[in-house]
This record gives structure tokens, sequence and C-alpha cells, in this order.
């Protein structure tokens, strides 16, 4: 292994499994189609911490704009973007 890959082995395994969980959902919140539709969904994978997902989801539902809502495995995001819908 090179030497200049050991900064960034070394920030990825300093990342914490919520931080890597609000980056997936801020990727799946970001794609262009979601932003069309204001709306995405979230799958929770095997390897996401339950304390994680409550403290995301908790999060996320403090913002008035955000709907949150969950069926099974999925967790479905829904958001009015003011400057369009207003």
């Amino acid at each position: 292994m090179s030497r200049r890959n050991t900064p960034a082995i070394a920030a990825q395994s300093m990342t914490t499994s919520y931080e890597r969980l609000s980056r997936r959902i801020n990727a799946h919140i970001a794609e262009p189609h979601a932003q069309l539709e204001q709306r995405c969904t979230v799958r929770r994978l095997d390897t996401d911490c339950e304390d994680d997902w409550e403290r995301v989801l908790d999060e996320m539902r403090e913002v008035d704009i955000v709907q949150v809502t969950c069926r099974g495995d999925d967790v479905e995001f829904a958001w009015e973007n003011p400057e369009l819908n207003g």
C-alpha cells in the first residue's frame, strides 16, 4: 500500500456509522430524480445501527418541510421546496 492512500483510509475508518448513514441518505436526497420528485426512499441495511437510524429519523422529523414515512426496511423522505411550490 502506498503512503498516499494511508490518510484516506485513516479518515474513512474514523468516520462514525452515523456519519456514513447520514451521507448515504444525503446522497439519495441529492439525486436529480429525487429533487424533481421531492422524495426518495432509503433502505435500511443490515449493517446500519438502529440507534443511528432513530437519531436520523428524529432529526428529520424536526424539519417542518420534511415528511418521514417508515415502511418496513424502507424509509421515505418527502419534502416541499417553498420556492418551487409557493
